[in-house]
């Protein structure tokens, strides 16, 4: 039997390419998203748990527990890029502080999240939270 041998396209090269380091490439939340509204919800919750490296269930708890509010469309869930920065910080409380879920509720009655967890000025630059509360910002 006589086999012609194939030169793979570049398109299906980049596929495999992408397909082989999948798992190891991760999106920088921050700046990956340029030109999409910080606050428009896009992301359903599959995606949203896959760039936050969690599994939806996570996602499901901090909403059970009044953490997060994403928008419902048609009963299902979708999150917005400020929902995937505030669920960040969440994480990084619960994992690096070792702050409990119930701590960082009743630390939110008295205090802004920043505060909590102490984000360095450069930080809150990029935050949406600092950046909406209004804090720090220059009267024109």
């Amino acid at each position: 039997m006589f086999t012609v041998p194939t030169q793979e396209s570049e398109g299906l090269k980049k596929q495999k390419s992408l397909k082989a380091t999948d798992k190891k490439s991760k999106v920088d939340i921050e700046t990956g998203f340029e030109g999409v509204e910080p606050d428009k919800a896009l992301f359903p919750i599959g995606t949203a748990a896959s760039m936050l490296e969690v599994h939806p269930r996570t996602l499901r708890i901090y909403e059970d527990e009044g953490l997060i509010k994403p928008k419902r469309k048609g009963g299902r869930r979708y999150y917005s890029l400020n929902d995937i920065q505030w669920i960040k910080c969440l994480r990084h409380m619960i994992h690096d502080q070792g702050i409990s879920i119930a701590g960082i509720k009743k630390l939110m009655e008295y205090t802004a999240c920043w505060n909590i967890v102490n984000c360095p000025m450069e930080k809150r630059k990029s935050c949406t939270a600092y950046k909406c509360s209004g804090i720090g910002m220059k009267k024109e």
